[in-house]
């Protein structure tokens, strides 16, 4: 089958984590699939973290930032739509997180800053919980798993294994925002690659018809996969285009 589209995490995935700059073969690859189908992202980062990786990728296709709170235009240079979290819900939600005695950031659409239950003056995009523990993460989702109008995404965010959680709206995670993207194009979710490594990447591979975990991935990833590529390391985006892509487009 040829695929037309294919939606790649970072952290991970695509850069290791933290990093910002794709190995030489992972960008030709890229470079290479972005002139057959649509190549997109679909990143827990911020645009700012986000936009190093996808002006070295030279991206054209829509991106789902932000764990899906944001779609990004990276040929228009802008946010094109996003979706904040239940405004209301704020102080709530502030109050039970207090009790963990964690620290506390808002993220405004731009950055991320701490925050300690301040008035809210203009939207707030979502709440973001960094450096935690596995036990900590896992008592704090399980704290706030009855709120049905919020989303939580579960990340690992350093080398040493830290976990960070971000609380957004209800349709706010990848797969949200990878559908809309594919209305957007058009395409059909059977018609798209996605590749992931973490917890987040659950809603990403779940959007798509062709799910591929990283060989760094988290094993309950990698078990709803179809295909398992070589880690980050070893360039598995580079191996996941050249197979399912580049080959197929070489044998018509």
């Amino acid at each position: 089958m040829k695929y037309k589209a294919l939606f790649l995490d970072l952290d991970g995935t695509t850069v290791s984590t933290g990093n910002t700059v794709p190995s030489k073969r992972v960008t030709e690859a890229v470079l290479a699939a972005d002139k057959l189908i649509h190549v997109c992202l679909a990143t827990g980062r911020i645009l700012l973290t986000a936009l190093p990786v996808i002006e070295k990728l030279n991206l054209s296709g829509l991106c789902v930032i932000s764990n899906g709170i944001q779609i990004y235009d990276p040929v228009k240079r802008k946010i094109i739509e996003e979706t904040p979290i239940n405004q209301a819900l704020v102080p709530e939600l502030y109050e039970l997180l207090k009790q963990f005695q964690v620290e506390i950031r808002q993220f405004d659409g731009v950055i991320d800053v701490p925050y300690a239950g301040e008035a809210i003056t203009k939207p707030i995009h979502s709440l973001y919980l960094p450096d935690l523990t596995e036990s900590k993460a896992d008592q704090i989702i399980q704290a706030l798993s009855h709120y049905k109008n919020i989303n939580l995404h579960k990340m690992v965010v350093s080398n040493k294994g830290q976990i960070g959680i971000e609380i957004c709206h209800v349709n706010a995670s990848k797969l949200h925002g990878i559908h809309r993207v594919s209305q957007l194009l058009p395409v059909e979710p059977h018609e798209i690659i996605g590749v992931g490594d973490g917890y987040n990447d659950f809603p990403l591979l779940m959007a798509c018809g062709l799910k591929i975990a990283m060989g760094n991935a988290v094993p309950d990833l990698k078990a709803i996969a179809d295909f398992v590529a070589p880690g980050v390391e070893e360039d598995g985006v580079a191996v996941v285009i050249e197979k399912f892509i580049l080959e197929k487009f070489s044998s018509s």
